[in-house]
């Protein structure tokens, strides 16, 4: 899967539990490869947690009756923060996040991490297309009692911090600290003390006194918040005469207190970072006790969540007290199998192995390849746009090898990928408001469209999405008509490479780069023509070939440098270097080029109008440098490996700049920038710009670029 998603971890609180716990986890985990992860909860007692392992935390409380308002915030924090993709840990937290991503067209998973009573599958709507689990027994609740289809139901795990959670020497300070008996044998059990876990707590209690003659001195920790756990704890100490039984309440230091322990009992998510700190593990939690968790009942331990989920054994004094006693009689023995456990959780828990299970169901929810047989991909009608999407679909053509790739283009920018070797059908966008989309819909309906790639913002290729029966349509949060769209990238602004591959990582896709050098491939007619245009301008001179871009596109015209510039930065290239110039771009540009090279005879040639685009790169392919602004001539020029000298003004050159190296960029920030105001007066950004600059870009960039290899187009 690829990195670079921004993933919401969406829970009601963050107070201690094992819910928690894990998502601070999987978020570590998670950044580690990668991802930037923020949570969104009520807030609790583990955010300074959450802050020092760098995540960011927003509070939105959709408890109690707050459900609406909540789904309000959230859909909000998902714009706000360009989320991706959803992740809800509770089932109130669920209801919310899907309602608020299904409204924004977000992608969302839903991770179930217990097992409820049949009659709530009633109520429960908000299954996500992957619902993750995190025991076997959690999935035979969803299969058997909700109804869901095995195969929407994926089973993960929960994972530990084998480096946070380690085997060390008993802290001295914390046994003074808390009062303990050095040396003693000692049970450590950390919960939450809820209504369905405390009994875990009342029976350890309970058999303190057997206990007690098993191990003399035997202590008690119980790590959890519950004043009725600390009453009946006095209660014991008072009958045995002695402080057998510590109520320590809620902490944070539980890997200090999990090392004082001979023996845990646990479920769930402690039980495993005890299994982490090299201590034995006696499971008992809701489900009931299973007792000692030995290398033969491992996998049985692994299915009920280490007792938390579906009925095990009832939890008694007594169960309790056979599987403890031999441990505290051996503290030997229960180092060995401490040993052990800690090799468990070395090889079956660490946290990036939980990462990568969760990023395959991530995956999986971002769009399911297994099911993608027929993909549509709507292009800009730009030529740089187009340029720009190379990457994103050489990215489509390795993560969907099997797929057949058909590219809607207009037909005049069709030779710069119809010869990639990335797409298998090329269908022309044709005109018409009404007649075309119709057209064109039907004509990729009748093929079959599974998934529908639309880099282009507008309303129509929008509709034609729509209509194309693709079950998935991928677009962005600002395209026209973005509601055709069910799965709406949280991205806004002008096209730029980063804004179409981080499309495509939001399919759970890896491009290699975001250039695009060397992926225009041209076919050998538009290489001859290309030729034959540059040969009958039968320039004079034996200085390097220089093309001109001077014209900006229809669409964005408030790009451009002078025309007088340019003429002088011809003449004097002509006059200093000999060079021999080329002018290039669109139809509406021929005039310009005419008013630039006048004067300078056979040493200059205006192609400006003359070549498809494909005929264009194939002219640059020829030259040794291209100077122009912010144009899709700089873009082709940089695909084919050409050097260029950006002008640039309004627009950001770290977002539309041209990929590669050794690109010499011009760039005057102003006040006011960044600027796409049309009728802004005077360009102060481009009028910076002098004369003498773009000579000194053009000769470094002649100088880097001598004798160096272009890409084989």
């Amino acid at each position: 899967m690829s990195s670079g998603l921004t993933i919401l971890q969406v829970l009601s609180w963050l107070n201690y539990g094992g819910v928690e716990s894990y998502v601070i986890r999987l978020g570590r985990a998670l950044q580690a490869r990668g991802h930037r992860v923020i949570v969104a909860s009520a807030g609790g007692q583990l955010e300074p947690e959450l802050q020092a392992a760098g995540i960011e935390h927003f509070r939105v409380d959709f408890t109690g009756g707050k459900t609406f308002r909540g789904t309000r915030a959230l859909r909000q924090l998902l714009a706000r923060e360009q989320v991706d993709l959803v992740n809800a840990h509770n089932w109130r937290a669920g209801m919310v996040s899907y309602l608020a991503t299904r409204r924004a067209g977000v992608p969302y998973v839903l991770t179930v991490h217990g097992t409820r009573k049949a009659v709530n599958r009633y109520w429960v709507f908000y299954w996500s297309r992957q619902v993750a689990v995190v025991s076997e027994a959690s999935k035979h609740n969803l299969v058997d009692d909700f109804g869901l289809p095995e195969a929407r139901v994926v089973e993960t795990i929960i994972g530990v911090d084998c480096e946070r959670f380690r085997p060390e020497a008993p802290d001295r300070d914390l046994e003074r600290e808390l009062g303990l008996t050095p040396g003693a044998p000692r049970v450590v059990h950390v919960s939450r003390f809820s209504h369905s876990k405390a009994p875990v707590a009342r029976a350890l209690m309970e058999a303190t006194e057997e206990l007690e003659r098993a191990a003399p001195g035997v202590e008690i920790l119980l790590v959890g918040q519950e004043k009725a756990v600390a009453r009946a704890a006095e209660a014991i100490n008072a009958r045995l005469d002695r402080r057998a039984v510590f109520a320590l309440g809620g902490r944070g230091d539980i890997s200090r207190l999990l090392n004082l322990a001979t023996v845990v009992v646990a479920t769930a998510t402690v039980a495993l970072e005890a299994m982490a700190c090299g201590k034995p593990v006696v499971a008992a939690g809701k489900g009931g006790c299973l007792g000692l968790v030995t290398p033969e009942r491992l996998a049985e331990a692994e299915a009920s969540c280490f007792a938390d989920h579906g009925v095990v054994a009832p939890t008694t004094a007594a169960r309790l007290a056979e599987s403890l006693a031999p441990l505290l009689r051996d503290p030997t023995g229960a180092a060995r199998l401490g040993q052990g456990s800690r090799e468990v959780a070395e090889t079956r828990y660490r946290a990036p192995i939980m990462a990568q299970s969760v990023e395959a169901i991530y995956q999986r929810a971002l769009c399911d390849r297994d099911r993608v047989k027929r993909i549509a991909v709507f292009h800009l009608n730009q030529i740089g746009d187009l340029v720009f999407t190379l990457p994103a679909l050489k990215a489509l053509r390795e993560g969907f090898p099997e797929a057949r790739i058909t590219s809607v283009v207009r037909p005049h920018l069709a030779g710069l990928v119809s010869h990639s070797g990335y797409v298998d059908d090329i269908v022309p966008r044709t005109s018409g408001r009404i007649s075309g989309p119709w057209r064109l819909a039907r004509t990729l309906r009748a093929g079959g469209t599974d998934l529908a790639v639309t880099f282009s913002q507008s309303a129509t290729m929008a509709l034609c999405a729509r209509l194309s029966g693709a079950e998935h349509r991928v677009g962005y949060l600002d395209s026209d008509l973005c509601r055709l769209l069910n799965h709406r990238v949280q991205e806004r602004g002008i096209p730029c490479p980063d804004k179409v591959l981080h499309l495509v990582r939001c399919l759970g896709l890896t491009p290699e780069t975001r250039e695009y050098v060397g992926l225009v491939h041209l076919s050998p007619k538009d290489r001859e023509a290309g030729e034959r245009l540059l040969a009958e301008c039968a320039l004079e001179g034996s200085g390097p070939v220089i093309a001109l871009a001077p014209g900006e596109s229809t669409e964005r015209p408030y790009k451009s440098w002078s025309a007088a510039g340019f003429a002088t930065v011809a003449a004097r290239l002509s006059e200093e270097m000999g060079a021999r110039l080329v002018i290039v771009g669109g139809g509406k540009d021929v005039a310009l080029g005419d008013e630039i090279i006048a004067g300078l005879g056979r040493r200059a040639a205006n192609l400006a109008g003359r070549t498809t685009p494909s005929e264009l790169a194939a002219v640059l392919a020829q030259c040794d440098l291209l100077i122009g602004i912010d144009s899709g001539p700089m873009h082709v020029a940089a695909a084919m490996g050409l050097p260029g000298v950006g002008l640039f003004g309004p627009t950001d050159p770290g977002r539309t700049g041209p990929q590669g190296e050794g690109h010499e960029i011009i760039f005057h920030r102003q006040p006011c920038w960044p600027c796409m105001t049309p009728t802004c007066q005077g360009r102060p950004c481009l009028a910076a710009i002098t004369v003498e600059e773009v000579l000194a870009a053009a000769r470094r960039a002649l100088a880097v670029h001598a004798g160096r290899d272009r890409p084989l187009t």
